[in-house]
């Protein structure tokens, strides 16, 4: 498929991509984009699935080229192809849309002999509300000179030979979505190990290189190897010129790695030095509020969390969750008031959050237990009544009400709904938890053994269901069941006190005094100075459950 300017003969846009079995994404990606563009021209390296067939179908131009372990060469071969002015790159799993299409194509046909190259970003759904999108920069459309040309075997780039040619670049509003990967753990772990191997090739070819460094950092804090990647980061950083635009990203990465493993001082540390080079980054900015609130620096977390809504940063190259100066911040700066005891203050974050993600339901539940505290048991009511009108929220919404009715003394109508509420939909483990709750204190040991039974067979690590049906057991005369639950418990919460306290009751009712004993010290271990413990260790074992 090849559109010509009339009058020239040459195509004025050109698509250029790179596939290798992309049979699943590749249609809707190519559907998406091939009205735009004037020519597209993809190279696959290796496909053994119908990816070359779909090429054809769509009116591509298809070249082979045979995988070296290096992106770049692919994509340089790619444009070593293209016969348009402008060059235009996605990937097989990307899509844009209409409007977005319809600007690319007139930024490629505007007469603009000043810029070289356009910035467009790739936005990236999250697995799940709380997790929204992230927004990555790229330099995504340029001439089609022969100077320009991708570098790294992985993580490609082309804006270091736009600046070496002192090349303009201009910041846009379009984007494309990325959201056809396959996003199994499986495949996860293999993206993991294919990108470590050719980060490590790029680092014997580039040693030290800071982009490299970079990029192997946030492949090892995306694997969870944090001690690593803390490592590789701060080499990143001693190495990385105030320049570089991967260097705000380094310390935000940093600054996450060291709070994983517990250095939450040390995390505060370098997220000061980050903001020291760029006080008004964003995701170090909240990253600083979530330290203050660790901290307890109330009102240092309130005025940072404030100063990351503002958001009044220069733009960037960025790769950042765009919930962060959005929703995820409300909440955040709700939680702040809450400890602050400023409970209006606290509502009104939360309705933020709730006006720009619906769909987070931690704001909505902040929001209904905030109302209540405030004892406006009608507003918190309304507010569930219109939670269940965001699609998937019914189960959460529900179990909502039913603590607003019981906190209005409506205990009997409370477990009505969530009665009602499982019996639409038996997967409502929200609800469920909540009657559990219900029943534990308020209804029969008999309804309350059956309806936690049901929450711990189907809710993994469920800690709270264990320990509730061991107390059940242990106060209805079956103390080797209770036993056996309180274990289940402390597999799934192995500091509980209470349940380790549990434990210990239950064997001394069945005699066995040494057990007893090593599950309370255990306890003592946990809460030392806690009278109750003292007492059950000093001959007072057998207290009311």
């Amino acid at each position: 498929m090849t559109k010509q300017i009339e009058g020239t003969g040459q195509p004025r846009l050109s698509l250029c991509m790179i596939v290798r079995d992309a049979a699943k994404t590749l249609p809707d990606c190519l559907e998406s984009i091939r009205r735009w563009v004037d020519e597209m021209v993809i190279v696959d390296t290796g496909s053994s699935d119908e990816t070359p067939r779909i090429v054809e179908q769509f009116g591509g131009r298809l070249f082979h080229f045979p995988w070296c372990d290096d992106f770049s060469a692919a994509r340089n071969e790619s444009l070593r192809h293209a016969r348009g002015e402008w060059i235009f790159w996605m990937d097989s799993d990307d899509t844009i849309d209409e409007s977005n299409g319809q600007k690319l194509h007139d930024l490629a046909y505007a007469d603009d002999d000043e810029v070289m190259a356009h910035v467009v970003q790739v936005h990236c759904p999250g697995a799940s509300p709380q997790n929204a999108v992230t927004a990555v920069d790229h330099v995504k459309l340029f001439r089609n000179l022969p100077e320009l040309r991708f570098g790294g075997r992985i993580h490609e780039q082309i804006l270091p030979a736009v600046r070496q040619l002192n090349g303009v670049v201009r910041w846009t509003d379009v984007f494309v979505v990325h959201s056809g990967s396959d996003t199994s753990p499986e495949a996860k772990k293999r993206k993991q190990a294919r990108d470590l191997r050719l980060l490590k090739f790029e680092n014997d070819d580039r040693p030290d290189h800071p982009f490299t460094l970079f990029n192997l950092g946030m492949t090892y804090e995306d694997m969870a190897e944090y001690a690593l990647a803390i490592e590789v980061l701060e080499r990143c950083i001693e190495v990385s010129s105030p320049t570089e635009s991967h260097l705000r990203k380094a310390y935000a990465l940093l600054v996450s790695s060291y709070s994983q493993t517990g250095e939450h001082e040390q995390a505060l540390r370098r997220c000061e030095a980050g903001l020291k080079q760029y006080p008004r980054d964003s995701e170090l900015l909240f990253r600083q509020g979530v330290l203050a609130h660790r901290f307890g620096d109330l009102e240092a977390a309130e005025e940072t969390y404030r100063a990351t809504i503002a958001n009044n940063e220069d733009r960037h190259f960025s790769s950042v969750d765009v919930g962060i100066t959005g929703f995820k911040a409300h909440h955040n700066l709700a939680l702040v008031l809450v400890d602050r005891e400023r409970l209006d203050l606290a509502e009104l974050q939360w309705r933020l959050a709730i006006q720009d993600n619906a769909e987070f339901l931690e704001a909505w539940r902040g929001l209904v237990e905030v109302l209540m505290k405030q004892g406006k048991f009608t507003t918190a009511e309304i507010a569930t009544e219109q939670m269940a009108e965001v699609e998937g929220a019914a189960d959460a919404a529900t179990a909502l009400r039913a603590k607003v009715m019981c906190d209005r003394g409506d205990i009997k109508d409370a477990i009505v709904i969530l009665k009602q509420q499982l019996n639409e939909d038996a997967d409502s483990m929200e609800s469920l938890e909540t009657l559990c709750e219900m029943l534990f204190f308020d209804g029969s040991d008999e309804e309350a053994e059956e309806a936690l039974l049901k929450l711990a067979n189907n809710v993994d690590n469920c800690g709270a269901a264990h320990h509730n049906l061991g107390t059940i057991y242990l106060r209805t005369g079956r103390p080797k069941m209770a036993i056996k639950s309180y274990d289940n418990s402390l597999n799934a919460r192995p500091d509980s006190v209470s349940t380790y306290v549990q434990l210990g009751i239950a064997h001394h009712r069945l005699g066995q005094i040494g057990d007893a004993k090593s599950a309370w010290q255990r306890a003592q271990v946990l809460a030392p100075g806690d009278p109750q413990i003292a007492s059950l260790l000093q001959g007072r074992p057998d207290p009311t459950s």
